[in-house]
């Protein structure tokens, strides 16, 4: 396969996907951008979470996302705790309302992956992501 035609199957498999969460997510009327999304799923996993944890896993700067935290606590789908180990720090926690979103977008993530693999065998799958994973970070190391 052609370095071209690799990049350009990438560059529709990743818009493909990225279309199809858009449009779903949309479905549910929830006025978040997808970065708002990734922030609040950091949360949910990330037990504690702090801001500078989430802008080390999005490899973005605390401006943005101090913007993206307070976003999500005037929508009512995090808190800040203080943190008892650093008086500069915050906590963030998901509230009810944040799992809830979280739950639903769970399940778009589910639907589109069972959709983006459905002609796919399990082998065929492990070495997609086996190589994608490589891939990755070959970009992430020249970035460093």
């Amino acid at each position: 396969m052609s370095n071209q035609k690799s990049l350009e199957n990438l560059f529709r498999l990743v818009h493909g996907l990225k279309r199809q969460m858009y449009k779903k997510t949309e479905q549910l009327s929830l006025d978040l951008t997808p970065m708002h999304i990734r922030a609040l799923k950091i949360v949910d996993r990330k037990k504690p979470c702090t801001a500078v944890d989430i802008a080390g896993i999005l490899g973005r700067d605390k401006g943005q996302v101090t913007r993206l935290i307070n976003t999500l606590i005037d929508k009512g789908l995090i808190e800040r705790e203080p943190n008892p180990n650093d008086k500069r720090s915050h906590y963030l926690s998901i509230t009810d309302a944040g799992m809830t979103v979280v739950e639903e977008v769970m399940k778009i993530d589910a639907d589109t992956v069972n959709k983006m693999t459905q002609n796919l065998k399990r082998e065929e799958l492990a070495e997609f992501e086996r190589i994608s994973e490589l891939m990755a970070n070959n970009l992430y190391e020249e970035n460093n």
